[in-house]
C-alpha cells in the first residue's frame, strides 16, 4: 500500500491570501517544483521543509517572509509553502546578484590600483593570491641573483688575463713615462722598473698559488666549470 494520494483524497483547503505585485513576481519566477503540492504550514513544518530551525523561520518572518496568517495571542502562524519557497529563492538570487556586482567592482578597483585592464588576470586575484604571487616573484628574483653569483671559470680567467695585461703594460711602461714627465735620473728609473717587476712577480706567484686553471668542480651539471 503506497503513501500517494488516492482519487478520493481531497487537498486541504488553503487560506485566502492577498498577493501583492512583488510576491506575484516571485511566484512567477520561482514556482514550487512540479512534484510538490502547495500547503499551509506552521513554523515547525516550514522549518522541517527547509531543513532549518524554528528560530531561523521566525527570523525570516521578521525579515519579511510572507505570512498567510499572523500568529499571536494563542493563534499559530500560518505560512504558505509556495510563498516561502519563492521568497527564499528570491533572496538567494538577490544575494548572488549582489555578490557578482561586488566582485565586478572589486576587480575594477584592483585593476585601477594595479594599472592593468579589468580582464587582466592580476585584477581578479584576491589579496592572498597577490601576496603569494609577490612572494613567488621575490623567490624567483633571489634565485636569479644567486645564479649571477655563479660565474663560469673560463670567463673569470679571461677577465683576470685582460686585467693582468693592463697592469703589466702599465707597470712596464711606467719607468719611461716617469723619466719623460718627471725628469728622473737613470738610477730612479731603474728603481721604478724594479718595483714594477716585483709587483708583476707577486701577482704571477699568487695566481700560480691559486692554481685556477687546475681547479675542477665535480658533480656540477654545467657546460663549463664555475667559480663560486
Amino acid at each position: 500500500m503506497g503513501f500517494g494520494m488516492s482519487e478520493q483524497d481531497e487537498l486541504p483547503t488553503l487560506l485566502p491570501v492577498e498577493i501583492d505585485d512583488t510576491l506575484a513576481q516571485l511566484l512567477h519566477r520561482f514556482p514550487l517544483p512540479d512534484t510538490i503540492l502547495d500547503a499551509d504550514m506552521n513554523q515547525e513544518e516550514i522549518a522541517q521543509a527547509f531543513g532549518t530551525t524554528v528560530n531561523t523561520v521566525a527570523k525570516w518572518i521578521r525579515d519579511g517572509m510572507p505570512v498567510a496568517q499572523v500568529g499571536g495571542n494563542g493563534r499559530a502562524y500560518v505560512l504558505r509553502l509556495s510563498h516561502c519557497w519563492a521568497w527564499r529563492k528570491g533572496r538567494e538570487a538577490d544575494a548572488a546578484h549582489r555578490n557578482r556586482h561586488n566582485e565586478n567592482q572589486i576587480s575594477m578597483l584592483r585593476a585601477e590600483f594595479l594599472g592593468v585592464e579589468v580582464d587582466n588576470e592580476a585584477a581578479t586575484l584576491s589579496g592572498k593570491e597577490r601576496r603569494e604571487l609577490a612572494e613567488a616573484d621575490i623567490r624567483w628574483s633571489a634565485a636569479q641573483l644567486n645564479r649571477r653569483r655563479l660565474v663560469p671559470l673560463d670567463d673569470v680567467l679571461e677577465l683576470l688575463e685582460s686585467i693582468g695585461k693592463i697592469v703589466r703594460d702599465g707597470l712596464e711602461s711606467m719607468p719611461d713615462r716617469l723619466e719623460r714627465e718627471l725628469d728622473l735620473t737613470a738610477v730612479q728609473v731603474a728603481t721604478v722598473g724594479n718595483i714594477g717587476s716585483d709587483i708583476l712577480t707577486t701577482i704571477a706567484d699568487r695566481i700560480e698559488e691559486a692554481e685556477l686553471r687546475e681547479r675542477d668542480v665535480p658533480d656540477v651539471d654545467y657546460n663549463a666549470r664555475i667559480l663560486i
